[in-house]
């Protein structure tokens, strides 16, 4: 059955392995996908159906569906923050299909389309989270080989997240023609060596990681044509275009640096991501202190931190050199204007294009003299009676350590994220989601359960069972459910978070602790404090949790405000002003008033808790408490990291909220004019919400965007707990 003849809308409904189709999302030359959930779950997954394979015979197509599932289950052990993991695949009726997560995220060319280039700085935060996919993968074995701006996503927190990671050897098996046809959508950072058939490797990621980012500081691909052999024709001999040409604020050491990524020959170009990504930095950030740059193999000396006089070689270096062009040394195997001959993919015994013959070179020896044969042989029987002993040792060694180094388990680590459940009330931090990686199926009639145990009290609540999936495991634990309030806070129900390995129905963990992980009690203390409770704040709520509700209750007092403008109410006008300034500045401040009688009359009684936003309230309470937390000797990195960006969103809101106060005194003394309210209004709802003021489509913790719900954010990923393995 071939998925090109099939009718898609007729496919929905039915169910490929577990997976139900309901919708049909899109089609391109990678296949079909569908909007898919199993019949145990309501969570939506993202199917991708694979084009089958052409004109194959039955042995033919045995040896497909074996390579599918041999590179199927390698794409399942990615597990990285910035890789959209696979996380199950399966064959059909003969079609192969792969199943990914189905996350809220939008594609970096719908970005680029909507706002144009972007800046350098934002260019480089986005080529460092691609480049350590990139760099995770190649460590695995894994090529990208088709990596563009289609295949790149955003997600809601501004964190990408890259697709696609070796479907090109997927789709390539077999398949007459297939990179003609893939072409038309890849074909904006296809490397030549790609085009001539020729063996695959990291550099071939870096050609296409180098096209992207052309195309982030330019806002459009490095080459463009009519045709697809127009483009590749281009990528087969065309200098890079200069980025004078597109963008005339770029620094200029910027074109020799993508000049090198997208060399022709491969062996000049950076062989590591990491490196070309430190190599941007330098130009950039030269003197950021805080970027932790990519560790480069020193075995590799293209991809090294090359010392100053060896960059300066290489800005100075004729550029035909690394682009191509006429220059002999640099032309990859074809005449210029030759027709392009569009290969097969590589044999399933290469994996990624990765072949036997890109690691052995044949040598050819000189013939030795009598004196250098005669030292060789020393040297060997010396080495032979080295290796006796050693195999002594070994042998001694060996009674020693037992069988139990050659049973060893894999390395096993997890990571715990906390959130509110949607369906229940903000700022309860009752939900969690956990990712395993490296944890193996377990055995036939047992399961993984998760707990949450607190060690004061001996009271345990069960999480639920983990859904494994090839080298990883993944739970969802939502508090509140669909009852609409909230689950019990997790943050105060527990220290310490286990993994067993259970038989049968459980109430509590009886089986094999597989992982665990404690929070740590002194930074924790302090971060309860913020997303839990305090004793001094009304109702004893967290500060961070203050300061969500009243920066909400701000926001609707603004609207509120606005609404009076038509109504030509001086007195409601006022009464509404007041309300803005209580809930602002709270009892400690110079300009509270109880509302007055007259104001209940005008159907106005809100003046917030009674904390206050600014002076001592919620803003200077929370950035006491997280400077309390991360200041602990047990305090962790996400801490450190997640409370630096929870601090600028407190600046950013202690800005608006000053502005808000000032404009409200001038509202209250004279109700007749107006021409604040609008301002007011606008702080508001970015006091709570945040302001997208470049256009991304999402709130970055950055300066004069993130706001109150930002903050809330981060303070729950300070709190992230990190599980280690007990298996030895």
């Amino acid at each position: 059955m071939m998925i090109k003849n099939r009718s898609f809308d007729k496919l929905i409904g039915t169910k490929l392995g577990s997976y139900r189709l309901e919708q049909f999302l899109e089609q391109g030359t990678r296949g079909p996908v569908f909007l898919a959930r199993t019949d145990a779950s309501t969570t939506t997954y993202l199917v991708r159906l694979l084009p089958e394979p052409v004109n194959l015979t039955i042995n033919e197509q045995e040896s497909y569906l074996e390579h599918f599932q041999h590179l199927a289950h390698q794409l399942t052990t990615l597990q990285h923050p910035h890789i959209l993991p696979v996380l199950d695949y399966g064959i059909d009726r003969d079609i192969p299909y792969l199943v990914s997560p189905h996350l809220p995220m939008r594609s970096l060319r719908t970005r680029l389309d909507k706002s144009g280039a972007l800046d350098v700085f934002t260019a480089g935060r986005y080529l460092d989270q691609i480049a350590a996919a990139l760099e995770y993968a190649h460590e695995h074995a894994v090529l990208h080989g088709m990596l563009t701006v289609d295949c790149i996503f955003i997600r809601l927190d501004g964190q990408l997240m890259i697709a696609d990671f070796g479907l090109m050897g997927l789709l390539g098996f077999n398949r007459a023609g297939v990179n003609r046809e893939l072409l038309s959508e890849w074909g904006e950072a296809c490397a030549p060596e790609q085009l001539l058939g020729r063996p695959l490797s990291p550099a071939t990621d870096v050609y296409a990681l180098g096209a992207v980012l052309y195309h982030l500081l330019t806002g459009s691909p490095v080459f463009t044509g009519s045709t697809p052999d127009e483009v590749a024709q281009q990528h087969m001999y065309t200098a890079v275009p200069p980025l004078t040409q597109r963008r005339a604020d770029l620094p200029s050491g910027l074109y020799s640096l993508l000049a090198r990524a997208l060399a022709k020959e491969p062996r000049q170009r950076y062989t590591q991501p990491g490196a070309f990504a430190n190599a941007y930095h330098r130009i950039i950030t030269a003197n950021n202190r805080t970027r932790v740059p990519f560790v480069v193999a020193s075995s590799h000396p293209t991809s090294a931190e090359h010392p100053p006089s060896a960059e300066s070689s290489l800005i100075d270096a004729p550029i035909s050199e690394f682009i191509g062009g006429h220059n002999h040394s640099s032309t990859v195997g074809l005449e210029r204007g030759e027709r392009l001959q569009f290969p097969q993919a590589p044999s399933p015994h290469s994996l990624h294009g990765f072949s036997d013959t890109d690691l052995l070179r044949n040598r050819e020896e000189r013939p030795l003299t009598r004196l250098q044969r005669q030292q060789r042989h020393q040297v060997v029987r010396q080495w032979r009676t080295a290796l006796l002993a050693l195999l002594v040792l070994l042998v001694v060694a060996s009674s020693v350590l037992g069988v139990a180094f050659f049973t060893r388990q894999p390395d096993i680590t997890g990571q715990v994220t906390f959130f509110d459940d949607p369906h229940g009330l903000p700022g309860s931090t009752d939900s969690l989601s956990l990712v395993v990686q490296g944890l193996q199926a377990p055995p036939t009639d047992s399961h993984y359960a998760a707990w949450l145990i607190n060690d004061t009290s001996e009271q345990v609540i069960p999480l639920g069972l983990l859904t494994t999936t090839g080298q990883g495991a993944t739970l969802h634990f939502f508090g509140a459910g669909s009852s609409g309030r909230a689950g019990p806070n997790l943050l105060a129900a527990g220290q310490r978070l286990e993994i067993t390995l259970e038989q049968g129905t459980v109430k509590l963990p009886t089986g094999r602790v597989v992982l665990v992980g404690a929070f740590p009690p002194k930074a924790v203390a302090h971060i309860q404090h913020l997303l839990v409770g305090f004793p001094e704040t009304p109702g004893k709520i967290g500060m961070l949790v203050g300061l969500l509700k009243q920066t909400r209750l701000l926001n609707i007092q603004a609207d509120v405000l606005q609404s009076l403008v038509t109504s030509h109410d001086p007195q409601g006008i006022q009464c509404v002003a007041q309300s803005l300034l209580d809930v602002v500045e709270g009892r400690q401040g110079s300009d509270y008033k109880p509302l007055a009688t007259p104001c209940v009359q005008e159907h106005v009684s809100t003046t917030g808790d009674g904390f206050g936003l600014l002076g001592k309230g919620y803003l200077d309470g929370v950035a006491e408490h997280a400077s309390l937390a991360v200041n602990q000797p047990d305090s962790t990195s996400a801490m450190r990291l997640h409370a630096g960006l929870m601090a600028i969103a407190l600046a950013n809101i202690k800005t608006w909220l000053n502005t808000i106060d000032q404009d409200a005194l001038q509202v209250r003394a004279n109700p007749a004019d107006l021409s604040r309210v609008p301002e007011i209004a606008t702080l508001a709802d970015v006091a709570y919400h945040g302001m997208d003021i470049n256009g991304d489509g999402h709130i970055d913790p950055v300066t004069g965007e993130a706001g109150a719900l930002t903050a809330y954010l981060q303070g729950q990923l300070m709190v992230t707990l990190s599980l280690t393995s007990t298996v030895q």
